[in-house]
């Protein structure tokens, strides 16, 4: 086969031409199913023929104008020259020859034939022939390869990159030898000729064989990036670029090398930034991907990061965030082309580069103040983080140090006051913004909750004070500058947000908000700035302010303070600075001001007097204190809710049972005093004010809220007329629309099910269209409520979740056992109400979690007044179904698990203490109860995983409910699936065993008999012609004694049991005719095949309609009945 034959097979086998076709297909997977035919035919088939038939025919298509045409036939080439050792590298630049030329081609055509030539020395290269090749051979291959290359722009940086690909496998020998020592000349030449491709490969190869290519020779310098070569280089790189050169690998390889480069300031200031006068975007494009390879790349030179933030560079960054039209724009676009998405994307990538490599623990706080200079004032904008809609400020703050932050603090102040300047451009300044004074109020905040100085309050105090003359007094640190009411309101808030941070010492909180209210005192003494203030604020507010003062003064004077001094103190202070808030605010702020100073009278009575002379009707101060805190936790501030939270921590110790319950309620919707209600809120005011006037409903609501008690005067007869329908739960509603469809079919009871197959097709589509009917109007009633309705309900929800913060913060401690248990039964309502509402989706996940916080408490501060039979009437309620439906018990199958292994958990520390050992007993009477229930009873609701987290507690009495589970296991009368789940709890308890090992005599006798009851009750049905079993029946007890055997293995625990006995025993079963397949029962009655797909059918329409409450799944007899 040393020559190739010009002559067409005379047969060519159908199947070989379709494998072609499949070489063109799309997907990658079709394509190498066609190769795959195709080698295979010439491997079977001898004769050189088919062979020269295939190459030639493959080297052609490699000049295709189709690109997955292309691909299919290089992967083939590649396939070809692997397995078939007889074609040689000249017989392929015959077919080159005679195949792939382009005379008389048109111009597209000279391109596609160059590649295609490109193609076939890169299946050379992929093959591995290359390095088999003679010499000849080799510089042949790499002179076509060239020649082709030079023959399109595009096909330069083709060829290159594939004959890098190649030059990444070879070691320094090989490339000399092979490659270098072939296209060296062309390297021979002034830097100024080569183009992006040539430069990319001298990168590439220099850096990869340093000893080979000697630069110093090609280009007269020791390095291509040396700095007399910089400003050549970036010339090359941003001239003349256009869409498709944007991703080419010079810029990539450039950023890694440069980034290690001494040079690299000099090259971006000097070389890339001086080019950026104007707008380009593909060479804005190329520059941002430029940097970010840099800056991803950075390593010990991370200083220079605030310099490569370059003034022409930045602009044209920031000017496509802020949507400026630019030149570029101004053109013919490709479809589906938008700048500003291409822009704004890549831009976001540099950015979360600047903000990781800052993270570096190279990087110092100079280096991290200096980049934030840049970014907020210089060439940035003080708004940078809404003009890029990114969190890189505060991220990169986040890491100062103090003198960081002080130096910004500082920078900041002087925007916010106006005594710097904001630079245009170059010689140009103009006064500050009042947004952007505002933006640095706003910062100046969030550096003042600054971990870096969380203890230091005098920098605190020092900036808080300016942010109060701002938004309090409307002065700018001068009593002669002037400030806007709209800037002063923005400061205000700016203000406030300063404490929504935790304070790390409780005295320095105390210390800051001292402070702050002596500073008011004394600025309020000055007549113009009191003149202001009274013009704003009410009398009543400057009474409340001045009660506030003279308590705190009393407090301040006392000799020591204590924890609960603290708690009035930071109260006082923090609803004080609140007085001059918002109206909404204040009002609260005023109530629970005058509450705090009968409290404090009331605590400081009682502290000194041992014996109290208050009557025993007057609540106890720390009852008064919780009433006030949950006030204030009305108010949607997430300051006041941080407050509330520091406080709490403090009165754990104070908190009784009764200020608990306070707590508990309010989340309880069974509670009078809980505002959880459907549509309470709303119904006086909905009809007489509209939802832009609603101050007075807000101030209602926050009373009810409160829990106080209030008279609905404005309600009519016809608003009571409808109580009971909106008192009534959604589940109710669309259950009493349901039935009011079916009418006369409708089920009595909720365990009854309508059978499908007895309607015939007109009955069923009347009541397809009640269903349908019903749905709408539930739905139509549901969309009636308002939209203040649901702003109501969303504020009552919100509320709901401040209030669960307090009770885990409760619970971090340990808790009084009584208090938890009392806990149980309202989070339980509270979650049911939520699971009816998708409205509360919110507050029903925050439940959840604060239930599973309580489940987890293993350690009590207290356990008096909790006996077992408190503990026993406790899980009685948990696991009772009561007036729950069907879908809402089973919907809390986890909650009902948690709760009962948390009072299993209670039990262990009460009994401790309990001498009578027959007390215990009534937990285990209840919970076999259940399991006999579980068992025996079709309706029984209790989940599987309820029994099986109960069997892996440390309680000693689950030994005694594994009698009751081997009881039914074996006992015919239970339903086959109710056995099966009975062997996975047993397993399931022999697997515990290996974390909770019997050690007790006692325990290795109950052990002892479960096995021998278990080994007797096994031989029992072998002999038992009534009991018959299922094949998983068999399957589970294989693994169930195999669990067995495993324990007593590992835990070196004697056993009286002959597990081979048993898989003897086992093993009878299955061969005495006892054990049938479910599939075949199905298969000799083909009927139940028909039933089944009817259930499915039916199943599905359920499902879609979108029950809330299924109807009770109907037990079919042929399907779960004994097989014989």
């Amino acid at each position: 086969m040393n020559e190739i034959s010009n002559t067409k097979p005379l047969e060519v086998k159908s199947s070989l031409l379709d494998a072609f076709e499949l070489l063109k297909a799309n997907k990658d997977d079709v394509k190498l199913n066609g190769g795959v035919r195709i080698i295979s035919r010439l491997m079977n088939v001898e004769g050189e023929k088919e062979i020269q038939y295939v190459l030639r025919r493959v080297v052609r298509s490699l000049g295709a104008n189709v690109p997955d045409m292309r691909t299919g036939h290089f992967a083939m080439l590649v396939a070809l020259l692997n397995n078939f050792e007889q074609i040689s590298v000249t017989q392929l630049f015959e077919l080159i020859k005679k195949e792939l030329h382009a005379n008389g081609s048109s111009k597209s055509e000279v391109g596609d034939v160059a590649l295609g030539q490109i193609l076939v020395c890169s299946a050379i290269f992929r093959s591995g022939r290359m390095l088999k090749c003679t010499e000849e051979e080799q510089k042949q291959i790499l002179t076509t390869l060239m020649k082709a290359s030079n023959k399109k722009s595009y096909l330069n940086t083709a060829a290159y990159i594939l004959l890098i690909d190649f030059i990444n496998g070879l070691d320094d020998e090989q490339f000399s030898l092979v490659v270098w020592s072939n296209i060296k000349e062309d390297f021979k030449k002034d830097l100024k000729e080569y183009n992006l491709d040539s430069l990319y490969f001298l990168l590439v190869v220099s850096t990869k064989f340093p000893k080979k290519v000697k630069v110093k020779k090609l280009l007269s310098v020791p390095e291509i990036l040396h700095e007399d070569n910089l400003q050549i280089i970036c010339e090359k790189l941003l001239a003349g670029i256009d869409f498709s050169s944007i991703h080419h690998p010079i810029y990539k390889e450039i950023g890694r090398q440069i980034a290690k480069s001494s040079h690299l300031v000099q090259f971006w200031v000097t070389g890339i930034d001086s080019q950026l006068t104007k707008h380009n975007r593909n060479r804005e494009l190329v520059c941002i991907s430029l940097l970010t390879t840099i800056l991803q790349n950075l390593d010990d030179n991370v200083e220079v990061i605030p310099e490569l933030l370059s003034t022409n560079f930045f602009k044209l960054f920031m000017d496509w965030f802020k949507g400026l039209q630019t030149a570029s724009k101004i053109r013919n676009k490709r479809d589906n082309e938008d700048d500003n998405k291409i822009m704004i994307k890549n831009e976001k990538e540099l950015l979360n580069a600047l903000a990781k490599s800052l993270k570096s623990d190279k990087v110092t706080s100079k280096v991290r103040v200096e980049t934030l200079k840049k970014l907020l004032f210089n060439p940035g904008e003080i708004n940078f983080s809404e003009v890029t809609g990114t969190s890189i400020i505060k991220s990169i703050a986040a890491d100062l140090d103090s003198d960081g932050v002080k130096k910004i603090a500082k920078l900041l102040k002087n925007v916010l006051m106006n005594t710097s300047k904001k630079t245009i451009k170059e010689d140009v300044e103009r006064n500050w913004y009042n947004n952007e004074r505002v933006k640095a109020a706003e910062l100046l905040s969030f550096l003042v909750s600054h971990d870096a100085i969380k203890d230091d309050t005098e920098f605190k105090i020092t900036n808080m004070k300016l942010l109060m003359c701002f938004g309090f007094f409307k002065i700018g640190g001068d009593e002669t500058v002037a400030v806007s009411g709209e800037l002063a309101g923005s400061i205000k808030s700016c203000f406030y947000r300063c404490f929504s941070s935790r304070f790390s010492n409780v005295d320095n909180l105390v210390t800051v908000l001292s402070s702050l209210c002596n500073f008011i005192s004394t600025i309020l003494e000055k007549e113009q700035v009191r003149a202001k203030i009274e013009k704003q604020f009410t009398s009543e507010n400057m009474e409340c302010w001045q009660m506030v003062t003279s308590i705190c003064e009393k407090i301040e004077d006392a000799d020591s303070k204590s924890k609960v001094d603290n708690v009035f103190l930071i109260l006082l202070y923090q609803l004080g600075l609140f007085l001059f808030s918002e109206p909404a605010h204040v009002k609260v702020a005023r109530s629970s001001i005058k509450e705090l100073k009968s409290c404090y009278e009331h605590y400081r009575k009682a502290n000194k007097q041992k014996k109290q002379d208050i009557s025993n009707d007057e609540p106890e101060w720390i009852e008064v204190l919780v009433e006030v805190l949950l006030s204030i936790l009305s108010i949607e501030s997430s300051v006041l809710r941080s407050v509330v939270q520091c406080v709490f921590r403090l009165l754990w110790e104070y908190l009784t049972p009764s200020s608990i319950g306070q707590i508990v309620s309010v989340i309880d919707p069974e509670s009078e005093a809980n505002p959880l209600t459907v549509d309470s809120e709303s119904d006086d005011d909905d009809k007489d004010e509209s939802d832009d006037n609603n101050s007075d409903n807000d101030d209602e609501n926050t009373s009810k809220m409160n829990g106080e008690s209030e008279d609905s005067d404005n309600s009519d007869s016809d608003v009571d007329d409808n109580d009971d329908d909106e008192d009534m739960k959604i589940p109710d509603q669309l259950r009493m629309a349901v039935q009011k469809a079916l009418g006369s079919a409708a089920p009595e009871t909720d365990t009854e099910s309508i059978d499908a197959d007895a309607i015939n097709e007109e009955e069923g589509k009347k009541l397809d269209d009640a269903l349908a009917e019903a749905f709408k109007q539930f739905q139509q009633g549901k969309n009636k409520k308002s939209k203040k309705d649901r702003k109501d309900k969303k504020a009552l929800s919100d509320f709901r979740v401040r209030v669960l913060d307090l009770i885990d913060i409760y619970l971090e401690k340990d808790p009084a056992m009584d208090v938890c248990l009392a806990m149980i039964a309202p989070l339980t309502r509270c979650l049911e109400f939520c699971m009816q509402d998708n409205q509360l989706i919110e507050l029903e996940n925050r439940v959840r979690k604060t239930i599973k916080n309580l489940c987890k408490i293993r350690k009590f501060s207290s356990t008096q007044d909790v006996t077992v039979d408190i503990l026993s009437d406790c899980l009685k309620s948990i696991i009772d179904k009561g007036g729950r439906s069907h879908f809402m018990f089973q919907a809390l199958g986890d909650v009902v698990t948690f709760f009962a292994t948390f009072i299993i958990h209670c039990s262990l520390k009460v009994t401790v203490n309990t001498p009578k050992k027959k007390k215990p007993t009534m937990l285990l009477d209840i919970f076999k109860d259940a399991l006999q229930n579980y068992f025996r009873n079709r309706n029984c609701l209790l989940p599987i995983i309820f029994f099986h987290n109960i069997l892996q507690t440390e309680w000693d009495n689950t030994y005694d409910l594994v009698t009751i589970i081997l009881e039914n296991i074996f006992n015919k009368d239970v339903r086959h699936f109710r056995r099966n789940e009975g062997i996975e709890l047993l397993s399931g308890f022999y697997r515990a065993l290996n974390r909770n090992k019997p050690c007790t005599e006692t325990l290795l006798t109950k052990l002892n008999n479960i096995e021998s009851e278990f080994e007797k009750q096994l031989s029992t049905i072998v002999t038992l012609e009534e009991f018959k079993v299922k094949t998983n029946f068999v399957t589970l007890l294989k693994k169930l004694i195999n669990t067995m055997k495993g324990f007593h293995e590992s835990s070196q625990i004697k056993t009286n049991l002959n597990f081979q006995t048993l898989l003897n025993l086992v093993t009878q079963i299955k061969t005495t005719g006892k054990c049938e397949n479910v599939n075949n029962q199905a298969n000799k009655n083909p009927q139940n095949n028909q039933k089944s797909g009817k259930k499915k059918k039916n199943k599905r329409k359920q499902s879609q309609n979108r029950l809330t409450e299924p109807p009770t799944k109907k037990v079919k007899n042929d399907v779960n009945g004994t097989v014989k």
